[in-house]
């Protein structure tokens, strides 16, 4: 498999998102790590999660797939990658390559906090629901 993050520099995708000419070759489920990634080492937690989900909404519109933004999904997949990021980590790839389950098969690990019934909902797709299962 291509690692098409490599072909781009991090301030070349973020501008490019922000007035939606990224090439969606650049913004699959990784794309969307990646920008995470990357606000949450500009922003707080609470701007990024406006960000991103701001971001990723109009983007897709942009591309005229509105259904796809899924507003639950967003903002606990930011919340997720802020809580594995490591104060002295400064490398996306190095990210990328100690959180490979939820770049694998992210949805499992959100349905440790969540069950899919509710993670999987069309109120969580257009509202923020908190978590409905603790972890043990």
């Amino acid at each position: 498999m291509r690692d098409v993050s490599r072909e781009i520099s991090d301030q070349a995708f973020i501008a490019q998102f922000e007035n939606l000419t990224l090439d969606p070759v650049y913004f699959d489920h990784v794309g969307h790590l990646r920008l995470t990634w990357l606000y949450l080492n500009q922003y707080t937690l609470d701007v990024s999660i406006q960000k991103v989900c701001e971001g990723i909404n109009v983007y897709a519109t942009h591309l005229g797939a509105p259904d796809k933004f899924h507003v639950t999904i967003t903002q606990a997949m930011v919340c997720l990658v802020a809580a594995r990021m490591q104060p002295q980590e400064r490398s996306w790839q190095y990210f990328l390559a100690n959180n490979q389950d939820i770049v694998e098969n992210a949805l499992s690990v959100l349905c440790r906090d969540y069950t899919k019934e509710r993670l999987l909902s069309e109120e969580a797709r257009h509202v923020w629901l908190e978590p409905d299962l603790g972890r043990s």
